[in-house]
This record gives C-alpha cells, structure tokens and sequence, in this order.
C-alpha cells in the first residue's frame, strides 16, 4: 500500500507530541483528569500505533486526583499539552507536565516508554503549554506560554530552571508551543487563536529573536464535521522527510490524530501538504506513506479485537476517572475484579471507574461480567462516560438485582470551566449536577450478563454536521449471542465542555456501603461505520 488515510487514529488523542529515535515513532497525549496519565504510543511507520505505555504513572498530588471523598473532584484539570523527548547522551526519555489543579511542572524519566517511570521533584514553575528541546550541545530548553511566549533554559540535569526569557509576545491568545532545531534555526511551533498554526523562527539561537509567520489557517478538515487541523507536532523519517501531526476537533469521539508531509522552502519555512485552491486550503484525506514504510507490511486495521484481563497488569490503553484506589481492585483468575470503592449516588463522583477511549467511526463494545457478588445498594455496569454520561448495569436493592438502563448523569463547572490566572488559563473546579434517572429495567434473570453499548461516533462538530445528532444505543444479553435493547437510544452531546471524548466506562460503585465486587472476563470492540446503516 503506498498511502494513508487519514484519520490515522481515530481516538481522543489531543496536543499530540510526536518524536522518532532511531526508526521508531512515539507519540505522547493529553489525558487529562484520567490516571495514569500521558498515554504514550508507538510505530514503525507513523500510521498504524499501539499504545506502549504512560508517563505519569499517577496523577500528583495524588491526593488531588483522588475521588475518596475529601475534596473536590478534578474534572477538566490534570495532564494538558505537555512534552516529551528522548536525550541520547544519557538514553533517557524526559516527560515534562503543567499539570492543571496544580503550580508546578512535573518531571518524568524512563529509558523506555514502556518501563516504569521515575518521577522527579517539580519545577515550581507552571510552563503553560510547554515544549522541550534538546539542542546539539545537549542544552534543554522548554517553549511555553499564551500571549508571552517564553523559553526557559533548563539546569544540565534537565531538572530545574536556569533561565528563563520572553521571546515573543502577541495580541492573539496561542498555546500548544513545540520547540525544534532543523537545519540550524530555532523554531517554535504554535497554534493561534485555536484555528491556525503559526511558526516563530530564529536563526540567531534559541532565544531570538523571532520571526513569526502563519503556516495554516483555519484549514478545513478531511474529515467530515470536524474542525480546523491544528496544535501538534513536527517529526522528521530516518531518510529526512518531515510530517505534522495535529489533531482535529471531532466530537463526540473528541480530538483525533492527522497526518500530512512538510516541506521546508529555501529560506526554512515549512509548508504542510494540501490542496491550496484558496487562502484556507483542504488537508487531504489520502497521503502518500513515508518511503521508509513501503517496504512495512500495510495490514488492515482490525475490526475486532478483544480485551481479555489474563495479564499481570492492564493493558495501556486502560485508564481510570481519576487515581485509582488499588486497594478495591485486582487482576484475578482470569478477571477483572472490580471492588466497591466509594459510597455515594454519583457515577461521576465515583472511585475506579475504568475507561477506554472510543474508537471512530462507530464503536460496539461488549462487556461479560459476573454479578453474583454485589451487594445491597451496588450500582455496576458500562456508560458512555464524559461530563453527560449514560449506562447499562445492575441496580441491586434488597436482594432483588434489577438490569437498568440510566440517564442524564452530569457533572460540570462550578461556574465557568477555564479562568485566567497570573497570564495563562486556569482549570476551575466542577460539582455534580444530576445523578440521572432510570428511564427502563427488568429484573435480572441470572448472574452472568453481557452487557453492550452501540454507538455513532461521526464528527458533528461544524458546519452542517452540528445539527445533526450521534446516538448510543444499549443492549444486554444471557448467552453472548442474542441481544435486546434495553431503554431508548441516548443522544450523546457534543460539546467541548472539559475537552475531552466520550469514553466507554466500566464502573462499580456501592450507596450503601463497601463490599460488593463485579467480576469482567473480558470486553469485545467492534468497529463499525454508521453510515452504512
């Protein structure tokens, strides 16, 4: 196969950072409030990616992300745009984060994406946004900021600041900073006004002075109903050709991944590849691969894959609402056992609920669960979970378990989601708005049930496409094989509220007291296209 469609993934992967060492590819994430954070994921040829592992291992403070009860909850907070490169002179990768909820940037290092990762005391500085260089001499720097853009030159362990410097300031809100060194000028990549992608140059060193100009411009997108391509990462093949990373705006699955090549003019400013019929252009849907991978096997992506908890550990691609208590779960036999971990009527205010991201174009996720040992008072099952969340699960009340489909759980600001604080956007803290309703059961015939979610997840975010609904539909079954619908088909909303996708959420939670426990043998997805019907 010698192109690439894109989306080249189709998940909620914001802010994307994207780097090589040696041939192969990593791309780190936004995660956000879900633990641990800073999904890192691998390739061999920039297109097809696996999930490989997490630079934060658990949100800090720990107690900050933590749904336990005894402070407020971090919805729209934790790990946004942050950096992540690979330093050869030491083999280590450095992961640096401006975690919301906190004034600090956190520091991690790992000698490979896939180990465990070190946390280092942070910097008590917040670098909003930030991007990190390791120039040829090994110095490192870190671009970040709004309006002022700084570069901070950090200590010769990479693990203070040494100095810090204004570079550019601008009328115009930017964030997204990413910082490079290709053929000896100094650039910082960043996106403005959320639309368009401007480039600050300078061949005078890393701090300036700069040159600034706009590369894209409210592009339209390859993907129907999606916004403009913007905020992400440059990296270049082992033979020298140079990609962009960014992502578009296509909710409900949120904020996904494309592809184009880069080329750079005589004078060193790069052009990103696109149909230029007019001042915004057309990011094309059908790229040429990278000529290091035509020589990789193109296999389909799968349709199906399961997720069986066999394993020591969760697989990557796993994440909890928040931080984990690990004391109320384990690996088991085969199983996911999922133990009650907090007493409250609130989906969104419960502890361990596990999350995967949905898949575009349409997702159907089925999950096999034993509910012999709930207790009185349990509520377990699987939601379309993001601040307006739906489930289908097990309400069980004086010993009678009743099958329950649910709606209208919300959580949400407080009074406004993002302030300003000392020049940069603040996180600000959310509540629990309803715990929904049940809107159909039945009484639950045996102990084992499968339980399974349907959903549309075309981009509907602009133009036309924003009127147009998404649904999710939920259905259950005794044998794996037949399954009902239980309850109507929910609408999903499509706002940006909190910045992130809708996730599949297998959850939990007692409102009486501890003690219940769901067991998950596994948990099917299939993807699927709604347009086919």
């Amino acid at each position: 196969m010698s192109s690439f469609t894109n989306p080249v993934l189709w998940e909620d992967l914001p802010d994307p950072e994207v780097l090589r060492v040696g041939k192969v590819y990593f791309m780190s994430a936004s995660s956000f409030h879900f633990s641990p954070g800073a999904p890192i994921l691998q390739s061999s040829d920039l297109i097809n990616w696996e999930y490989t592992g997490h630079s934060v291992p658990e949100l800090p403070p720990s107690s900050r992300f933590a749904l336990d009860g005894r402070g407020p909850n971090a919805y729209g907070k934790g790990v946004w745009a942050s950096t992540l490169k690979y330093r050869e002179s030491n083999s280590l990768f450095y992961f640096y984060s401006a975690i919301q909820g906190t004034d600090k940037t956190y520091i991690y290092t790992a000698k490979s994406p896939s180990d465990a990762w070190t946390a280092h005391p942070p910097i008590e500085r917040f670098y909003y946004d930030l991007g990190l260089l390791i120039d040829d001499n090994d110095t490192m720097y870190i671009a970040y900021g709004t309006k002022t853009i700084e570069v901070a030159q950090l200590s010769p362990d990479g693990l203070s600041e040494a100095s810090s410097k204004v570079v550019y300031t601008s009328d115009d809100y930017l964030e997204g900073a990413r910082m490079y060194k290709i053929h000896g000028a100094y650039y910082i990549w960043v996106t403005k006004c959320g639309d368009t992608q401007c480039l600050l140059k300078s061949t005078a060193g890393p701090f300036g002075p700069f040159e600034a100009r706009d590369i894209i411009t409210a592009m339209r997108s390859p993907l129907p109903g999606s916004g403009p391509p913007h905020q992400g990462g440059l990296v270049d093949t082992p033979d020298g050709q140079w990609y962009y990373m960014s992502f578009t705006d296509a909710y409900p699955t949120g904020r996904i991944p494309l592809l184009a090549p880069v080329e750079f003019d005589s004078e060193g400013w790069p052009r990103v590849a696109a149909d230029y019929t007019d001042a915004k252009g057309q990011w094309l849907l059908e790229y040429s691969r990278p000529n290091a991978s035509l020589r990789d096997s193109a296999e389909a992506k799968p349709r199906f894959r399961r997720y069986a908890f066999t394993q020591s550990s969760l697989e990557h691609c796993w994440e909890w609402n928040h931080n984990p208590d690990n004391s109320r779960w384990r690996l088991q036999a085969g199983q996911l056992v999922l133990g009650t971990a907090t007493v409250t009527q609130s989906l969104h205010l419960a502890a361990n609920t596990l999350t995967l991201r949905t898949v575009g174009p349409g997702s159907i996720a089925t999950f096999c669960m034993d509910t012999s040992k709930l207790t009185d008072g349990d509520r377990a099952g699987v939601s379309m979970f993001r601040d307006e969340s739906a489930y289908i699960g097990i309400h069980k009340d004086a010993g009678s378990p009743m099958l329950v489909y649910v709606d209208g759980a919300k959580v949400g600001p407080i009074n406004v989601p993002v302030g300003w604080l000392n020049g940069r956007p603040v996180a600000l803290d959310w509540k629990c708005i309803s715990s929904g309703a049940v809107k159909a059961q039945m009484p639950l015939r045996v102990n084992q049930v499968w339980l399974r979610i349907k959903v549309d997840l075309r981009a509907a975010h602009v133009d036309e496409y924003a009127t147009q609904t998404r649904n999710a539909t939920f259905e259950f079954s005794y044998d794996g094989a037949a399954f009902s619908q239980l309850g109507p088909a929910y609408q999903l909303t499509k706002s940006t509220a909190g910045y992130v996708g809708y996730r599949f959420g297998l959850f939990n939670f007692a409102t009486r007291e501890l003690g219940g426990e769901l067991r998950v043998s596994h948990c099917d997805i299939e993807i699927w296209d709604p347009s086919s019907g």
